[in-house]
């Protein structure tokens, strides 16, 4: 708890350091965040795959298989919305199908690319994120869970967490993209795991954090379906 809330506050400072230089543009700032993101996939700094190069694989070329060879560090890259992906464990049970919707629990490390430190983490954490998830038509959308103890709060560290100047119910769209490749389930076996991935996420599709500051991140997150 102590490692999760000085990350935290590193976080706030970092923010309110970065929120004092009136001298950058919009463009400024997303020019900072594209050359982040590129020097992290050339050397990556933090999580499980530091100092790793990351290989970047084409949609085209994941998509005859939904494989990333996590040995080669591979990333998929999707096109349509700068998100690249890894699949270290593709996870038991089913996929959400089309026009069906599940209760998940994510545990995840948020790590920013763009000034270099830890967000905020929950991975080994008995706390969770809980939201449900839709599929429609091939779409994903979510929304995280009310706690049920009267008060009319959400189970969400994104929606609390101190540096989240508008939190938001609303899943963000990185945690959303790899549903269609992984499965949601609870392992009843030894051999059984729920899923992981590994993502790089540009601000508009991170925390609201990173949408208001501009900042790209790099997540470690599991997928597992509640109850």
């Amino acid at each position: 708890m102590k490692k999760i809330l000085y990350s935290v506050l590193l976080a706030v400072f970092g923010l309110m350091m970065y929120s004092c230089d009136d001298g950058q543009s919009y463009a400024d700032q997303r020019d900072m965040e594209l050359s982040s993101i590129s020097n992290f996939i050339a050397n990556p700094t933090w999580g499980d795959i530091k100092g790793k190069p990351i290989k970047v694989i084409s949609e085209e070329e994941f998509l005859k298989d939904t494989i990333t060879d996590v040995a080669a560090n591979e990333f998929v890259k999707f096109n349509s919305t700068g998100i690249y992906m890894q699949i270290v464990n593709r996870g038991c049970g089913e996929p959400v199908n089309v026009g069906e919707s599940a209760t998940v629990i994510s545990r995840y490390t948020e790590y920013n690319v763009t000034f270099g430190y830890i967000q905020y983490s929950n991975q080994y954490s008995t706390e969770y994120d809980k939201y449900e998830v839709h599929n429609t038509t091939g779409t994903f959308s979510g929304t995280f869970s009310m706690v049920d103890d009267g008060t009319g709060r959400y189970q969400s560290s994104m929606f609390y967490r101190a540096d989240a100047v508008t939190p938001s119910v609303t899943v963000p769209r990185g945690w959303l993209e790899p549903f269609p490749y992984i499965r949601i389930g609870r392992p009843t076996k030894e051999n059984e795991n729920i899923a992981k991935v590994r993502l790089i996420v540009p601000h508009e599709h991170a925390s609201n954090a990173a949408n208001n500051n501009v900042f790209a991140c790099y997540y470690e997150i599991s997928y597992e379906r509640g109850i």
